[in-house]
């Protein structure tokens, strides 16, 4: 990795067989395989240490030993890399065997079964001299997770042309099932540090929160149906149905169907197009659909749970005590989108220019969030409900052709464009109800603890939230908007809507060209229009609040005075064009080399350069989630990459 403490090894082997029989009716095909990973993941924190240390301090003293500031619990980064330790031993078995027979004309059958067992070992040890392990005199900690998978599949397919009609037809059944358990134990206060994490008994300070273990499974039943009609090739008609049950929702509704349809007209093979010898293809394409989502739902959501809470006297002995700590909801159900798409794909001049104009308008209902609900009749304050929606609508465009087309010399293009609206359309029914989802964590230390985004009707998701601020004045102090709520002072209820993560535009821009035996690649990709929270300013622009740490070169620049505050003042516009990869190739004549069939060298960049107003690290940041678009002070910056190779076949 880039990072000192960041290292992977990675193991493959795979295996495939394939047998024929029954006069080649029965086709059978085994593939099995192993992934190793033995990798050191990152500790970030490093990376807020690194960044708030002075960069004239050393790393050690001229005595030998580590510089250590302990002024505001600053650590050494470096001895943390060298001192502390954690590893994951990740491992990957998988088997899986497919068998197809064709049992008469027309009539095919399958059946697939795969098996994998995924597991994880993972050690962590954080050292007694170290910044983070000082105060707990030593930390060790183990995890073991295994994850086995069975998935068994089979599908009857039929197929029948008469003269220009051709339909086919499929219909199947599978069975899905997932067995998840994990232990773990931690401790502290270590006589030596010599143990790492291999002996936690040696600790002396072990907690009865310091021991877990757990298990979970889920099944996934499914019988889906897929019928195609096509006319000539020229008319195509497709419907679909999945009838899917699955076992994380409430016994009211662990079973829903979703079908879908969808057609095609190929206009440019109707006999009243056969003049447009400019034209190669034009097919316009419409459907709808309707999908089920159960990712990312624990398989115990709609259940009753029970927890510790705590501990009661009794006859003069401790016991641990428990409670409800989560609502059964027998309503717990799948979300659900429905799509709506509408597409053109063209090709012209002896597919010289070819292309997609594509429209969507996709509707997300039942989505999930924990709402507030009232002690009694419920047994605990929180519950998981299906309540909200959103909606999200746009339009995507493709153009691709060959800018120069000659026997020696060859540049194709490729530009697609995209544009997303997104809002959430529905956050509260007439059982469960919230104004808005405040989220997102703007804390450092010295500032205000805020959230940085809103989730609302009518918003979109990534919706900036906080106080708007118009600069600094002479004396380095914001200027804040503090009579949004009609009042004058600087209050909570003065924080408005101050931008969006959500950009306006999303591009690419891919290029080949050859000519004779060289061959030059690069693709600029971007995004246009959104807004992004600049967190390391926000963190490492001010001398005032954390004296004797590093700051930003334009700290003083800024000018800040103030502690820092988040608001308007650190949302900037997260516009980019990158060129994310580009490469150079050239083909040597092989004709009279033995033995070789061809040989190529190339030279090969990536992340080579970004063009941004953005004046953090960098503009491409994470746009997962509820609280999408910041780049955070523990951000570290994607790596440029130059590589040089020889491909070489015989």
């Amino acid at each position: 990795g880039v990072v000192k403490d960041n290292r992977m090894e990675r193991y493959n082997a795979r295996l495939t067989f394939n047998q024929k029989a029954l006069s080649d009716r029965l086709d059978i095909t085994f593939t099995g395989g192993m992934t190793q990973r033995d990798y050191s993941p990152t500790d970030t924190r490093n990376f807020v240490l690194a960044y708030n240390m002075i960069p004239v301090v050393p790393v050690k003293n001229p005595d030998g030993t580590w510089y250590d500031s302990r002024e505001y619990d600053q650590g050494n980064p470096v001895r943390n890399i060298e001192y502390n330790s954690q590893l994951h031993k990740n491992s990957l078995y998988f088997g899986n065997i497919n068998a197809t027979l064709n049992l008469f004309e027309g009539f095919t059958a399958g059946i697939r079964l795969h098996k994998e067992r995924e597991s994880d070992d993972y050690g962590q040890y954080l050292n007694s001299e170290t910044e983070r392990g000082r105060n707990d005199q030593g930390y060790a900690k183990r995890e073991y997770w295994t994850l086995d998978k069975e998935l068994l599949e089979t599908t009857l397919n039929y197929e029948k042309s008469l003269e220009k009609h051709k339909m086919t037809f499929l219909a199947g059944y599978s069975y899905e099932d997932n067995y998840f358990q994990m232990a773990g134990a931690q401790n502290r206060q270590f006589v030596t540090d010599y143990f790492g994490y291999n002996n936690l008994g040696a600790g002396e300070n072990l907690r009865p929160s310091d021991v877990w273990s757990g298990k979970n499974m889920n099944e996934l039943v499914s019988f889906f149906g897929r019928a195609t009609y096509n006319y000539d090739m020229r008319y195509i008609l497709t419907v679909s149905l999945r009838y899917d049950g699955s076992s994380k929702f409430g016994e009211n509704e662990k079973w829903a169907t979703f079908p879908s349809v969808s057609a095609a007209w190929r206009i440019g093979e109707e006999p009243f197009m056969k003049g447009a010898d400019y034209l190669d293809d034009l097919k316009l394409r419409v459907g709808y659909g309707i999908s089920g989502n159960q990712d990312g739902i624990d398989p115990y959501k709609s259940l009753q749970l029970y927890g510790t809470s705590g501990q009661y006297y009794d006859n003069g002995n401790w016991y641990r005590a428990y409670q409800i700590s989560q609502n059964a909801n027998p309503d717990l159900k799948w979300e659900e989108t429905s799509m709506f798409n509408l597409g053109l794909d063209y090709s012209f001049l002896n597919n010289r220019i070819y292309g997609t104009i594509e429209y969507y308008d996709k509707q997300t209902d039942d989505l999930l969030y924990n709402y507030q609900v009232p002690v009694p009749p419920y047994l605990y304050p929180e519950m998981l409900a299906n309540v909200g929606s959103m909606s999200n609508k746009g339009v995507e465009f493709l153009i691709s052709g060959d800018i120069i087309r000659r026997p020696d010399f060859r540049w194709t293009s490729s530009l697609n464009l995209a544009h997303n609206k997104n809002e959430i359309t529905s956050l509260s029914n007439e059982e469960f109800a919230t104004s808005s989802i405040k989220t997102g964590d703007a804390w450092i230390r010295g500032g205000s603890q805020n959230t940085t985004h809103i989730v609302e009707e009518g918003r979109e998701v990534g919706t900036f939230y906080g106080w708007r601020s118009y600069g600094l004045d002479e004396n380095g102090m914001y200027i804040m908007d503090d009579m949004i709520d009609g009042k004058e002072g600087l209050t909570n209820d003065d924080r408005t809507y101050i931008g969006s993560a959500q950009p306006d535009l999303t591009y690419g821009f891919s290029n080949t060209i050859t000519y004779k035996k060289w061959e030059l690649n690069f693709f600029f990709r971007g995004v246009y229009g959104n807004d992004l929270l600049n967190f390391s300013k926000m963190s490492y622009a001010t001398t005032q609040w954390l004296p004797g740490a590093n700051v930003l070169q334009d700290a003083l620049t800024i000018g800040l005075s103030d502690n820092p505050k988040y608001s308007s003042f650190y949302i900037e516009d997260g516009s980019y064009l990158r060129l994310d990869n580009a490469s150079l190739g050239y083909t040597f004549d092989v004709s009279g080399m033995r033995d070789i069939e061809k040989l190529r060298v190339y030279l090969t960049g990536q992340n080579l350069f970004t063009i941004t107003n953005y004046t953090g690290l960098d503009p491409e940041v994470e746009m997962s989630g509820l609280d999408p678009g910041v780049e955070g002070r523990e951000y570290y910056p994607k790596s440029r990459t130059i590589s040089i190779g020889v491909n070489v076949s015989f």
